[in-house]
């Protein structure tokens, strides 16, 4: 058994810790290049963006040293940032700096910082380099009207253009993008109309007992789904130059419930109307592909009944032998849902959606459970 013990301390816990021992040495580490050496696992001190680009600083037991753009080529950091040391058109003369490289391939995206001043560079091919500046809109100089030309030769991603940020998460995405050849839509901000086609129907709380002959468990009564059809507006704000983005929209709908309850050999008939705006905020994240993106989202809802009417008959209110539902004028909950976007063209798009809400209400006995199916079209 202590042989067996001892083969298998052997075979994997030592390797693992083996494993993590190096990770710890080396593994947060980074490297440095010069015209005669390579340094791997070393230890980098990270300047900042501006600092980082006049100097690479290494750090060795309790001593550090200083390289310049002209004593290395390039260096990075454990967590993939390089910069490579470039000459540059610099006042009326050139520098070199080293440059952050933010995408690399057919074209390479590089990002110079300074502290009151940024731009980029694309190098093509490995042969031609220039600066890709942010010019002024409605010139030929403009840096969405270069990414184009730049870019003709993939017509589908040279629309993305039109949306692309001078900062380095956009810029940065593009060009990875275009290297890639991968067509997908770009983030950025949209608004739209939706149109909502809502099954809602009660769940109720316990009931108020108070002053009243009878007590009617409303949790017993066999609520019924009420469709209405209504609008409303939205807006879709990107999370950086990610697949994520925040989904707010603003909902018009109203309702009319009728169900029918029995209590002590009388059958009451109890009609709700109840008019809402309902502003879910979202958060969602989309696949894209080149025309049909799926998507899923998740968040709050809150619902602001802006008017409620209940009525009961059968019962004279005189006989106070049962109480009426409420329903909160504020009610907070959940919404969980997914559908798909078709691209209509590089600005205009129709989604579908199914989506299920949960609200419920403070100090009142009736809560909603909402089953919503919407469709919009973002500008």
């Amino acid at each position: 058994m202590n042989t067996l013990k001892l083969k298998l301390l052997k075979k994997t816990i030592l390797p693992l810790l083996l494993l993590l021992l190096t990770y710890t040495l080396f593994g947060q580490r980074g490297y440095l290049v010069t015209d005669s050496t390579t340094l791997s696992g070393i230890k980098i001190m990270d300047k900042g963006k501006t600092g980082n680009a006049l100097w690479c600083e290494i750090k060795k037991e309790n001593k550090t040293q200083k390289f310049s753009p002209d004593d290395a080529k390039e260096y990075g950091f454990h967590d993939g940032r390089t910069y490579v040391s470039k000459e540059i058109p610099y006042s009326d003369s050139t520098r070199r700096f080293f440059l952050e490289q933010l995408a690399e391939g057919k074209l390479t995206l590089f990002y110079l910082a300074e502290k009151k001043h940024h731009t980029f560079f694309i190098e093509k091919d490995s042969t031609s380099f220039s600066e890709l500046r942010k010019g002024k809109k409605h010139k030929d100089s403009y840096f969405q009207n270069q990414l184009e030309k730049i870019t003709s030769d993939f017509p589908v991603i040279k629309e993305n253009a039109r949306f692309v940020n001078y900062n380095p998460e956009d810029l940065g995405r593009f060009i990875t993008d275009y290297n890639n050849r991968l067509y997908r839509p770009f983030p950025r901000i949209r608004i739209g109309i939706v149109v909502v086609s809502e099954m809602s129907k009660f769940k109720a709380s316990s009931p108020k007992t108070d002053g009243y002959k009878y007590i009617l468990d409303y949790s017993k009564v066999d609520f019924k789904y009420q469709n209405s059809l209504s609008g409303g507006l939205l807006i879709d704000l990107p999370v950086s130059a990610s697949y994520f983005s925040s989904h707010m929209e603003i909902q018009f709908v109203k309702h009319n419930y009728s169900y029918s309850v029995g209590v002590n050999e009388k059958t009451i008939d109890i009609s709700t109307n109840l008019s809402s705006i309902k502003t879910p905020v979202l958060l969602r994240y989309t696949y894209p592909l080149k025309k049909i993106s799926p998507f899923i989202n998740g968040g709050a809802i809150i619902a602001y009944n802006t008017d409620k009417k209940t009525q009961m008959s059968g019962v004279e209110s005189s006989e106070n032998l049962i109480s009426a539902p409420t329903i909160s004028y504020l009610q907070e909950g959940f919404a969980a849902g997914g559908g798909i976007e078709y691209r209509l063209n590089y600005k205009h798009s129709l989604f579908f959606e199914i989506r299920y809400n949960k609200l419920y209400s403070n100090d009142a006995t009736l809560n909603n459970t909402d089953i919503q199916f919407l469709s919009g079209f973002n500008f």
